[in-house]
């Protein structure tokens, strides 16, 4: 999305993807930019890899013959750790998309035992610091995501800048409409992070003839699926608990804008694109106050404590009995149309690679750079 939005703005692009060697890929032949691949340190791609921290060596080696003057260089995550070794060529953004975990906080990175410890617990930690303390500018997409990071790695506030995701085409022209719709629908990875089982948990506390008035989807697949199936059965719901799998993007907006409620009780988000694909459309949505999401939802939804099941299932007893006109949708569809736009983000890139990095007024805040 964020390379399709450079090229319309004029700009030559080229995305650097990582995949095993011996993997096959197609790449559609109407993308608006160029394609490299950097080879994935590991025997199958994954977060968990072992030897991950080493992809910041074959993405060096993938990007360095592309660098000129003058070239935004952003790199995600990880394997960024070493772009900065040719940032006397171009411009280096660190674009931080992740959560960090806790024992990163407040850690002193001046200190030589600071890396030894983070290279033995976690190397790509260790692989993250570098790229963000390296980087001419740390973005990232939410207030609470770079809060976060600045706390994790050190960074000085002079550096920060949030630019929130934008919102893909597929969810911007399907709009939701009281209709009679049926059924809860969750949709993400069935894991514990994303609230899968609290979804579940939550769902089953609604009494038995709003149950079965709205049956409980999930899309998508995870290490949660076999437990939430047998729970389900176990409950006596199995009948109305379905798994549908994964949906591409015009089918997942579809299965949204065709239920009833849409349950995201994520304990843990540094953006929230689902938060923000189902508040696009319209629709009703319960979720949690957790991390970013109260930043990106604005006052739309029903938002619950994380974790608090007991609040989670009233939430969607409220969000099922209500109905709403009109007016009220279109005005929320409008909220997020008019602020989650990837060319307001390629704009913003654009605008923080042109600026020099100045000193904060106030220490510690970060201004988004465009209004959320």
């Amino acid at each position: 999305m964020l390379a399709s939005a450079f090229a319309r703005a004029g700009r030559r692009v080229c995305v650097v993807y990582s995949k095993s060697p011996w993997e096959k890929v197609p790449v559609p032949a109407d993308l608006p930019y160029a394609v490299r691949w950097a080879w994935f340190v590991g025997i199958h791609p994954g977060i968990s890899s072992p030897f991950r921290f080493l992809n910041g060596f074959t993405y060096l080696m993938a990007v360095r013959g592309l660098i000129g003057p003058g070239t935004l260089v952003i790199g995600n995550g990880d394997e960024s750790s070493l772009l900065w070794l040719i940032r006397p060529r171009g411009r280096l953004i660190f674009s931080s998309r992740n959560t960090w975990d806790t024992w990163l906080q407040g850690r002193d990175w001046t200190r030589p035992s600071t890396w030894l410890r983070a290279l033995f617990k976690e190397p790509r930690d260790a692989a993250a610091a570098l790229a963000a303390r390296r980087a001419d500018k740390v973005v990232c997409t939410s207030s609470f995501s770079l809060a976060q990071a600045c706390d994790c790695f050190g960074i000085p506030a002079h550096r920060a800048l949030v630019i929130p995701n934008g919102l893909d085409p597929s969810f911007q022209g399907v709009a939701f409409q009281e209709a009679g719709q049926r059924g809860v629908l969750f949709f993400g990875r069935l894991a514990a992070n994303k609230g899968a089982g609290h979804a579940l948990e939550a769902w089953l506390r609604l009494p038995e003839a709003l149950r079965r008035a709205h049956p409980l989807t999930f899309v998508g697949d995870g290490p949660l699926q076999a437990r939430l199936q047998r729970q389900a059965a176990e409950a006596g719901a199995g009948n109305l608990v379905r798994f549908a799998g994964w949906l591409g993007g015009p089918k997942l907006a579809e299965a949204i804008v065709g239920h009833r409620l849409v349950a995201l009780p994520s304990l843990e988000e540094s953006f929230g694109n689902a938060i923000l694909e189902t508040l696009a459309t319209g629709q009703e949505l319960v979720s949690t106050t957790a991390c970013s999401i109260p930043e990106i939802a604005g006052h739309f939804g029903i938002l619950v404590p994380a974790g608090d099941i007991a609040q989670l299932a009233a939430g969607m007893e409220r969000g099922l009995g209500r109905v709403r006109d009109a007016q009220e949708i279109a005005r929320q569809r409008r909220y997020f149309l008019d602020r989650f736009s990837w060319d307001q983000v390629a704009q913003a890139y654009l605008t923080a690679a042109a600026s020099p990095a100045a000193e904060p007024e106030l220490a510690g805040t970060h201004k988004p750079a465009f209004p959320v």
